[in-house]
C-alpha cells in the first residue's frame, strides 16, 4: 500500500487560515475608514492602508495558487475563493478607494485655493467617508458570507468548483490589475504633493504681480499727491500769500522724488520670469471614467508663461507705461517752472506765474485722469489673479489656454482710449507683451467670414499703386530707404572686424518672417567693396576671380567651386533664404552639412553670413549641429519704434503726399506716430509687418491724398489641423509640392491635406508659382507665423 504524504501541520494550517486571515485584515481595514476625523487623516489612511490591504490579497491570492494539491475542501474554497468568486468585487472596492482618494486630493487643493469652504469641504469629507464605509461593510459582508456558504453547503461547494472547471485561472491579470491600482494610488499622491507645491509657488507668482501693480499705483498717488501740494502753492504764491523761495522748494522736493524714482519694467518682468521658471511639467491624474484613470499632461511653467504674456503683462505695462509717460512730462514741467520762478525770484509782480499755474494745473488733470484710467487694468489683473489656481486644472478643458482670435496685440477700442499718451510714451515701450483681442464666434463657419474679409482687404491690395509700393519689402529699394538699426548693425560690424583681422568668424542671421534679415545681409554686404561680395543664389551664375560658374539647387556643387576658385581674393559670401537651396535631388539637410563644413574650413577665404528663420535653424539643429556651425547668431526678433516710425516715415515722406483719417482734416505728425505706435504694437515691433500693414490702412484717394483707416488686418485662429500642416511646411521650408506632402501624410493625403490644400489655394493663403511648388503668399506670412508658433508648430 503506497503511503501519501501529507502537508506538514504548519503548512496546512497556513493553508486553511488564508481566507480567514485576508477578512481579518478587511475587517481591520473596514473599521480603520471610521478613525480619521479629518480629510487630510482619510487621505493618510487610504495612502497607507489602502496598499497594504491589496499586498494582503495578492498574498493570499499566491499562496492558494502555490498550495501542494490536496483533497482538502478548505484549499479548494480558498482557490476558488481568491482566483474567481472575490477578485472581481474586490477590484470594485479597490477602483472606489482610488477614486475617493483622487476626490480628497483634489478637494484639499481646492479648499486650500479657497475655491470652496470649510463647511462644503468638512461635508465632502463625511460624505466620502460615509461611503467608503457603507461600500467596504458591504463586500466584507459578501465575503465573508460567500466563504461560510461554501463550507456550510456541500451541494453548492461542488457546483461551484464544478461551474469554473474548465475556466482559465484569471489570477495573474488581476494581480497586475491591483498592482496597476496600487501604483495609481502612489501616483495620486505624489502628484498632490506637487501640486501643493505648485500651488505655493502660483501664490508668489500672484503676490509678485500684486506687488508691481500696487508699487505704480502707489508711486502714482505720491506723486499726486505732491503735484497738488505744489498746484496749492502755485495759487498760494499768485495771491502773493507765499514766498517763492517756499514754492521753489517743494518744487525740488518733487524733481528729487521723481529723478529717484525707479521704473524698471524689465527688471520687474526678469523676476517674474525667474519665479516662472521654477515650475515644472507634471502628468496630473484628474478623473477616472470606466475604470481608467484619466491623466493631463501639465508643462506649468509653459503654460504660465504663455497665460503671463497674453493676460497679465499687457496690463502692467499699461500701468508702467502711463507711470513712465506721466513721469516724464511731469518732470519737464517741473523743472520749466522752477527755472521760471528762479528767474523771478525778487520780483513783486506775481502775474507773470499764471502761465506756470495753467501748466501745472494740466498735469494735475491728468494725474487725476490717469489714476481714473489705471483702474481697468488693476481691476483686470485682480479678476485674472482670481482663477490663476493651480486646481483650475481639474475644472478647465483646457488649463490656462490663450484662445487665439484675432492677434496678438491690444486692439480693442477701450486700450485705445486708454493710451491717450500714445505721442509721449512711442519711443518708451518696448515689446514686454501681448494680448489678444476677445472675439465672439460662434462656429468654424464664422470664423471663416471673418478670415475671409481679412484677406480680400489684403488681396485688393497685392499690386499697390505708386504709393503703396514704397512700402512694398519684397525687394531692396534703395540706400534712401535702410534705415538704420544701430544696435544690430554695431554687432554685424564687430563680427567682420574680427574676421578681417583674421580670427575666424561666420554669421547666421535668424528670425521671423518680414523681421528685416534681407536688409542686415544687404548692411553687411556694404561693409566690403562691391567686387568682393558674392551673393550666392540657386539657378543663377556666379563669377569668382574670372571664373564662371551657374549653380543648381546642389549647395556644396556651388561652394566646392568657389573654394577652388578663390586664390588671390578674399569674399564674403550672402546666402539669403537658405531654404530654397532643395530640391529632389538635393536635400536640405545635406545642403545645410555641406554650408556648415565649407564655414569651418575656409574661414580664412570667405567670411560667410546666412540668413534663415529661427525655427529652420531650430529645425536643422535636430538633424546636425548647424548653429553652432556658426560663431556668431544674430535675433532680429524686433525693432525699436523709432527704427519703425523712421521706416514709414522715409517712404510716406517720399511720396510728398498728405494724409488725413477725418474728411478735411490732416493728420499731424503726433497723430501719424500714434496710428503708426498702434500698428508696431499690433504686429509685434516686427518692421516690415508694419510696412505692410501700412499699405492694407492707407488708400489713395481720386484726388491723390492717403486716407488712413484703422482697419482689422489680422488673420484669426480659423485654421484647422491639416491646413496648419500644410502652412508649416511651407513655411518651414519656404515651399512644398504635393508629392511631399502625399509622401509626408501617407495614410490621410487624400481625404484630409488634398482637400486642405485645395481650400488654402481657394481662399488666397497659398499660391503656386512657375513650377507649381506650393508658397504662402507673402501677405500673410507673418501673421501666419504668428499662428503656428501660438499652436507650438514652429518655434518663435
Amino acid at each position: 500500500m503506497t503511503q501519501t504524504l501529507e502537508p506538514t501541520k504548519t503548512s496546512r494550517e497556513e493553508i486553511n487560515s488564508l481566507v480567514d486571515r485576508f477578512l481579518e485584515d478587511f475587517g481591520k481595514f473596514n473599521k480603520g475608514l471610521l478613525l480619521p476625523n479629518a480629510p487630510s487623516s482619510l487621505q493618510e489612511y487610504l495612502q497607507h492602508e489602502g496598499p497594504r490591504l491589496i499586498d494582503s490579497f495578492n498574498l493570499s491570492s499566491d499562496l492558494a495558487c502555490s498550495a501542494e494539491e490536496s483533497e482538502s475542501k478548505e484549499i479548494q474554497a480558498s482557490r476558488y475563493l481568491f482566483h474567481f468568486s472575490y477578485p472581481d468585487r474586490f477590484k470594485s472596492i479597490l477602483l472606489l478607494l482610488r477614486d475617493c482618494l483622487l476626490q480628497l486630493s483634489i478637494a484639499e487643493l481646492r479648499h486650500s485655493e479657497g475655491f470652496i469652504s470649510d463647511q462644503t469641504y468638512a461635508k465632502h469629507f463625511s460624505q466620502t467617508q460615509e461611503l467608503l464605509g457603507k461600500e467596504t461593510e458591504k463586500i466584507a459582508g459578501f465575503f465573508s458570507s460567500e466563504y461560510q456558504t461554501m463550507m456550510g453547503r456541500e451541494d453548492l461547494f461542488k457546483q461551484k468548483l464544478e461551474s469554473v472547471k474548465h475556466f482559465a485561472n484569471p489570477s495573474e491579470i488581476y494581480i497586475t490589475q491591483f498592482k496597476s491600482i496600487q501604483n495609481q494610488l502612489s501616483e495620486i499622491t505624489h502628484c498632490g504633493s506637487q501640486l501643493r507645491t505648485t500651488s505655493e509657488e502660483f501664490k508668489s507668482i500672484s503676490n509678485l504681480v500684486l506687488k508691481m501693480k500696487d508699487e505704480v499705483l502707489e508711486a502714482s498717488e505720491f506723486f499726486r499727491e505732491k503735484t497738488r501740494i505744489c498746484l496749492e502753492e502755485l495759487i498760494l504764491l499768485e495771491k502773493n500769500e507765499r514766498e517763492i523761495d517756499q514754492v521753489i522748494s517743494n518744487f525740488d522736493s518733487l524733481l528729487n522724488a521723481a529723478k529717484a524714482q525707479e521704473i524698471n519694467s524689465d527688471s520687474k518682468i526678469r523676476q517674474l520670469e525667474d519665479q516662472i521658471n521654477l515650475l515644472k511639467e507634471y502628468s496630473i491624474p484628474v478623473d477616472s471614467k470606466e475604470g481608467y484613470l484619466l491623466t493631463k499632461k501639465i508643462d506649468f511653467r509653459k503654460s504660465t508663461q504663455k497665460w503671463m504674456d497674453y493676460k497679465i503683462l499687457p496690463e502692467l505695462i499699461d500701468l508702467w507705461d502711463n507711470l513712465e509717460a506721466l513721469s516724464s512730462h511731469r518732470l519737464n514741467v517741473a523743472n520749466r517752472i522752477k527755472n521760471s520762478l528762479s528767474f523771478a525770484k525778487g520780483s513783486s509782480n506775481s502775474n507773470g506765474i499764471q502761465g506756470e499755474i495753467s501748466s501745472w494745473n494740466e498735469i494735475f488733470e491728468k494725474e487725476n485722469q490717469t489714476s481714473v484710467q489705471n483702474q481697468g487694468p488693476v481691476e483686470l489683473i485682480e479678476d485674472l489673479l482670481k482663477g490663476f489656481k493651480v486646481s483650475e486644472v481639474y475644472t478647465q478643458a483646457e488649463y490656462l489656454k490663450v484662445p487665439l482670435q484675432t492677434n496678438f496685440a491690444r486692439l480693442t477700442g477701450g486700450s485705445i482710449k486708454k493710451n491717450i499718451w500714445s505721442k509721449t510714451i512711442g519711443n518708451l515701450l518696448s515689446n514686454l507683451g501681448k494680448k489678444v483681442k476677445v472675439v465672439t464666434e460662434d462656429s468654424p463657419h464664422q470664423k471663416l467670414e471673418v478670415a475671409l474679409g481679412i484677406l480680400e482687404t489684403r488681396n485688393e491690395k497685392e499690386i499697390p499703386d505708386h504709393y503703396h509700393a514704397l512700402f512694398q519689402n519684397k525687394n531692396f529699394l534703395g540706400d534712401l530707404f535702410m534705415v538704420r538699426r544701430p544696435a544690430l548693425e554695431e554687432e554685424i560690424k564687430k563680427v567682420v572686424d574680427h574676421w578681417k583681422k583674421g580670427h575666424a568668424r561666420s554669421l547666421a542671421i535668424l528670425g521671423p518672417p518680414l523681421s528685416g534679415k534681407s536688409t542686415l545681409l544687404e548692411f553687411a554686404a556694404h561693409l566690403f567693396p562691391a567686387k568682393e561680395v558674392l551673393i550666392l543664389q540657386p539657378n543663377e551664375n556666379i563669377t569668382v576671380e574670372g571664373r564662371k560658374f551657374k549653380t543648381s539647387k546642389d549647395l556644396g556643387q556651388a561652394l566646392s567651386f568657389i573654394n577652388r576658385s578663390l586664390m588671390n581674393t578674399k569674399k564674403i559670401l550672402i546666402i539669403d533664404d537658405l531654404h530654397l537651396w532643395r530640391d529632389e535631388e538635393n536635400s536640405l539637410a545635406d545642403n545645410a552639412s555641406s554650408l556648415i563644413d565649407f564655414v569651418n574650413t575656409n574661414f580664412s577665404k570667405a567670411f560667410v553670413v546666412v540668413g534663415a528663420t529661427k525655427s529652420l535653424s531650430l529645425h536643422l539643429d535636430t538633424l546636425m549641429p548647424f548653429s553652432e556651425g556658426f560663431t556668431n547668431l544674430l535675433e532680429t526678433k524686433t525693432a525699436k519704434f523709432d527704427e519703425i516710425y523712421k521706416a514709414v516715415m522715409l517712404r510716406h515722406g517720399a511720396s510728398h503726399k498728405k494724409i488725413f483719417e477725418k474728411e478735411g482734416i490732416w493728420m499731424t505728425e503726433g497723430q501719424i506716430r500714434k496710428k503708426i505706435y498702434w500698428l508696431a504694437k499690433k504686429h509685434d515691433f516686427n518692421v516690415g509687418a508694419v510696412l505692410q500693414a501700412w499699405i492694407f490702412c492707407t488708400d489713395v484717394q481720386i484726388d491723390g491724398n492717403i486716407r488712413f483707416t484703422e482697419k482689422e488686418t489680422h488673420l484669426n485662429d480659423f485654421l484647422k489641423t491639416p491646413e496648419l500642416l500644410v502652412i508649416k511646411q511651407c513655411l518651414l521650408f519656404g515651399y512644398s509640392t504635393d508629392l511631399e506632402l502625399k509622401n509626408l501624410f501617407t495614410k490621410n493625403y487624400d481625404s484630409q491635406f488634398k482637400p486642405a490644400v485645395r481650400k488654402l489655394l481657394n481662399i488666397g493663403i497659398l499660391e503656386r508659382n512657375v513650377q507649381g511648388q506650393l508658397l504662402v503668399k507673402n501677405s500673410v506670412r507673418q501673421d501666419l507665423n504668428a499662428v503656428l508658433v501660438y499652436h507650438e508648430l514652429l518655434a518663435n
